[in-house]
């Protein structure tokens, strides 16, 4: 089994999936897609993008990344879920937790358009988001408040350690989610 990491961490890793399509994007909500609206307070199609829970990212060659966040790192960290071919690379693969609830980026009731629109676009690179102001205690941990996955035609979506709303939640944002003043105290490393 593969320790989850930062996207540092496993810099080597992640970029051996650019090239890949991506076919599919899921989360695993602790709640049903139905339920998520209500447990969370947002809009139904809001569901795939700010429900708790991580992400798995698929991949043409049935290779995945999970994608989630940890506090205690102040940090996205990111897994390699499966290798190519779709055999596991974790002891519990996310699609097999029985307390966990997909959702999918091409649900027309739960996610926004744009998410879907991701699909079957080639990955071209990574960045990573960090404050350009940390405190002491920030500095001391690996911080990586976004990955960036960025595809061709200049799509991109953000894995996100707190972005939207300033907590220590995981998100999966679109880009125009950061407002301007967010954005500007924002760093942004490629990988």
């Amino acid at each position: 089994m593969e320790a989850k990491k930062t996207a540092l961490q496993c810099n080597e890793e992640i970029k051996s999936c650019i090239g890949k399509r991506v076919v599919k994007l899921i989360r695993y909500s602790w709640w049903p897609k139905e339920d998520i609206a209500i447990e969370c307070g947002i809009a139904k199609e809001f569901a795939f993008s700010l429900t708790a829970g991580p992400l798995e990212v698929i991949f043409d060659d049935e290779s995945s990344l999970g994608v989630a966040s940890d506090p205690g790192l102040n940090s996205v960290i990111v897994w390699r879920e499966r290798e190519p071919g779709g055999r596991a690379c974790v002891k519990s693969p996310l699609d097999t937790d029985a307390e966990l609830f997909s959702v999918s980026a091409d649900d027309g009731d739960y996610s926004s358009q744009f998410f879907g629109g991701v699909l079957n676009h080639k990955l071209i690179g990574f960045s990573i988001l960090k404050k350009k102001l940390m405190s002491s205690l920030e500095s001391e941990l690996p911080s990586e408040l976004g990955l960036c996955f960025i595809f061709e035609e200049n799509l991109r979506f953000i894995a996100s350690h707190g972005l939207h709303d300033g907590s220590d939640d995981f998100s999966v944002l679109m880009p125009n989610h950061l407002e301007d003043k967010q954005r500007g105290q924002l760093i942004e490393i490629p990988l």
